[in-house]
């Protein structure tokens, strides 16, 4: 068994993520997690097509359809890159964040389609790991042969079309996820732009936007309260 190939390449080429493009806050990073065996990646581009093909989904509506909607329903679990990226956004608003409020924020706000929130991937298809390569085994477009051939392809285009996409909305907050890929943050940003140290998180600004390059939320050492610090700089 294998995936479709045409609707593979229809989703790398159409998703990029959930939220709303007219929201303040948007968050992009390197790819998504998941995608650890056939059926995951089969669920998850099924339910693309059940939400219309469209560039951004409803982020609750997205994983009710995969069966992750713990993530949205009471008791909610909280997930480790969206829970940080609500408390940028609430500490940016001089709000504390507590585990109550963070928990309530995932439920109702983020990644939603007519919300404040943006949430996008640099590279489409969802990945266990960066050592981990399945698409190969699953697909034969040629630029899936191995990670090296898909990023060459992928990260051109992509990478203008989400700058394209910033210029045209003007968010207030273009947060970077994982300072490990700060070439290809700089160019959605803008070559022209100076990023300066602000003591663990990077910044820039232009005429309409905030830029933050901030440490991977699964990187060592990592804490609640480095997130909180960049909400409170985006003030």
């Amino acid at each position: 068994m294998s995936l479709n190939d045409t609707l593979l390449q229809d989703f790398m080429t159409t998703f990029y993520g959930s939220g709303n493009y007219s929201g303040d806050y948007w968050f992009v990073g390197m790819e998504e997690g998941g995608g650890n065996d056939l059926l995951q990646v089969t669920n998850r581009l099924n339910a693309w097509i059940e939400l219309g093909k469209t560039e951004l989904v409803d982020i609750n509506q997205f994983h009710v359809k995969i069966n992750h909607p713990q993530y949205f329903r009471d008791p909610v679990k909280l997930q480790r890159t969206w829970m940080q990226q609500t408390r940028i956004v609430l500490a940016s608003k001089g709000l504390a964040s507590p585990t109550p409020d963070v928990r309530t924020y995932q439920r109702d706000i983020i990644g939603r389609k007519t919300k404040e929130t943006c949430l996008l991937e640099l590279l489409p298809l969802p990945s266990p790991s960066t050592k981990v390569w399945n698409y190969a085994l699953w697909s034969g477009l040629p630029f899936l042969k191995d990670r090296s051939a898909y990023r060459d392809y992928c990260l051109p285009w992509r990478t203008e079309h989400i700058r394209s996409r910033i210029n045209e909305f003007k968010p207030k907050v273009v947060v970077f996820m994982g300072q490990g890929y700060s070439q290809y943050w700089q160019a959605i940003a803008g070559q022209n732009l100076s990023f300066a140290d602000k003591g663990g998180f990077w910044a820039a600004s232009s005429e309409h936007s905030t830029y933050i390059i901030t440490k991977h939320p699964a990187a060592q050492g990592v804490t609640n309260a480095y997130f909180e610090t960049i909400g409170k700089y985006l003030r």
